[in-house]
């Protein structure tokens, strides 16, 4: 249930917001209503309500001015606060209402307020609330998985090791770039080198941190990253296009090198 404020310095308006409009039935809880803005702003503080309906001509401080500290409450909060706004105004106060707007409240009501605008305006900031609360919690998941281990991957440069297995090691890396698609192992990249591929496997971990094995599914995942970045190719493309014939089992190895599933790494994107 999300929680509603209502700031009304007319006492009957206010009364009639909070004891008739359908809360429950719109998936809310009042929490109350204020007269003016220094009380709306002591409830905001301890109730953080993640709607706030208000008229824009009160005593004290304008609803113009609250929804401005409010807009920064949410900007430095530490907990990801996060709240939506819905004016209520004269028709004269119609210039007032397009400063909210530009200021990024979407829901603008005239007095007297229509019972079913007012629910059609709380179910819309409902949505947006919930649309927030989404791309918060991806973006926390991806910030989370920025230490991810495909984050901590570094690609094995070429020219740079002079030791005598370097040569083997960037024939290896450069059979990974050019085969990862149709598929390649250690045995057919050794026997391409007419080496053994429990040497090769040796002197690659030794190089370059990874086994063979580790290093083709990083480099795979990694490719696919760039992949989906476009929204033109499906993501059971991108896995075939990574050497990936099990869409699922491709799902499966991308969260876990990223902390993320390929849609929702597609979906951070878009933010």
């Amino acid at each position: 249930m999300m929680r509603v404020l209502v700031i009304e310095d007319e006492p009957i308006v206010r009364r009639d917001l909070v004891l008739t409009t359908p809360w429950e039935e719109l998936g809310c809880v009042c929490i109350g209503g204020a007269e003016d803005s220094k009380q709306a702003l002591e409830l905001i503080k301890e109730q953080k309500p993640e709607i706030i309906i208000t008229d824009i001509r009160m005593p004290g401080l304008s609803g113009l001015d609250l929804i401005e500290i409010v807009a920064e409450m949410c900007a430095v909060s530490e907990d990801g606060y996060f709240c939506e706004c819905i004016i209520l105004s004269g028709y004269s106060d119609f210039e007032y209402a397009r400063q909210a707007m530009r200021s990024g409240v979407q829901e603008y009501l005239v007095k007297p307020v229509d019972d079913e605008e007012l629910a059609n305006a709380i179910r819309r900031a409902k949505q947006r609330i919930e649309t927030h609360k989404n791309d918060d919690t991806l973006k926390r998941k991806l910030s989370d998985s920025t230490e991810s281990m495909l984050m901590l991957f570094k690609e094995y440069q070429l020219g740079e090791r002079k030791s005598p297995n370097a040569r083997y090691v960037e024939q290896a890396i450069e059979l990974i770039a050019s085969s990862y698609i149709g598929g390649i192992t250690i045995e057919s990249a050794a026997e391409k080198m007419s080496i053994s591929a429990s040497y090769l496997s040796r002197i690659f971990k030794q190089e370059t941190g990874y086994t063979f094995v580790d290093y083709l599914t990083y480099y795979r995942i990694k490719r696919a990253t760039e992949l989906l970045r476009s929204p033109a190719t499906k993501i059971y493309e991108v896995a075939d296009l990574v050497g990936y014939t099990d869409a699922r089992y491709f799902s499966q190895i991308f969260r876990k090198l990223t902390g993320v599933t390929p849609k929702e790494f597609r979906d951070s994107q878009k933010l």
